[in-house]
């Protein structure tokens, strides 16, 4: 059985934990400006740790968010792309030649809330604005993650199609047969199958909902398929600082692994040790 790649664990709750103050809806985005050695020296972390895959804190680096933050139009892209640009900085100075640097992408608003979708010109333009800054900040590797909301699941998919990336997109289930929006996981498959997805993962559920997803992966991907649930004790409802207990954990783990995926990691509430956990329980098998 081939051991899957690691990916590396939360960025936001991990920022929170160092006394960073994160306040919504700009979130994590301007620890980049105001604390870019915290934000490197978590990514080295869960290197250290394990992970062979860590992911840029671009979660929130938005014209889009800005904008809701209260900036002008001009100043809420020139922040998003300074933010941007110094995440990609950052986790490629942590990463150096050996591990791999996806940047992260997720919907526009809050991703719990997917009848908040704000509709397709919205989509397109800071999709496409938010990929461009990207590649060109050096990435070529996008995760679009969190994403429960099927229109905007196909305009992030439409819009990667005008770059030569490496493209990975993360579900987020409202249970463990439909996307948040309530959407069939056999109908996301459907869509995504016309796509070039070179992975389909699952993330930011717990664990139960967590397993379901996966069946359905077994049952109806072709390609490679991973996962990185939270560690919360229910979907949606957690503060993520109130997590399930070490046993739980590898026990959900373990059952995970059972099944061989392709990526596998942790989501909101975890740290560097939990990924050092991972890295134990995959080194067993």
């Amino acid at each position: 059985m081939k051991k899957p790649l690691l990916l590396d664990g939360a960025m936001g709750t991990e920022l929170i934990n160092r006394g960073i103050d994160l306040p919504l809806p700009i979130w994590s985005a301007d620890a980049n400006l105001t604390h870019p050695e915290i934000v490197k020296e978590i990514h080295f972390e869960y290197i250290q740790a394990g992970a062979e895959l860590i992911t840029t804190n671009t979660f929130r680096t938005t014209t889009w968010t800005y904008r809701k933050a209260g900036y002008t139009p001009a100043r809420a892209r020139e922040r998003a792309k300074d933010s941007l640009y110094k995440a990609v900085e950052c986790a490629q100075s942590a990463a150096g030649e050996t591990v791999k640097v996806a940047g992260s992408v997720t919907s526009l608003e809050d991703c719990y809330s997917p009848e908040k979708f704000p509709g397709k010109t919205a989509a397109e333009d800071i999709y496409g604005e938010t990929t461009e800054w990207m590649v060109d900040a050096g990435l070529n590797f996008i995760l679009f993650e969190t994403m429960g909301n099927i229109q905007e699941i196909t305009i992030a998919l439409e819009t990667a199609k005008g770059f030569d990336n490496e493209v990975w997109i993360s579900l987020i289930m409202k249970n463990g047969d439909h996307i948040l929006d309530g959407t069939p996981i056999q109908d996301v498959i459907s869509l995504i199958n016309g796509f070039e997805v070179d992975c389909l993962l699952n993330n930011c559920n717990q664990l139960d909902t967590t397993l379901r997803c996966i069946d359905h992966f077994e049952n109806d991907w072709k390609g490679m398929w991973g996962t990185y649930p939270n560690l919360g004790k229910t979907d949606f409802e957690n503060d993520y600082f109130d997590i399930i207990d070490e046993s739980n954990f590898s026990a959900g783990m373990k059952s995970i692994l059972m099944k061989d995926p392709g990526v596998i990691g942790v989501c909101c509430g975890s740290t560097p040790q939990h990924i050092r956990k991972i890295k134990t329980l995959i080194e067993k098998d």
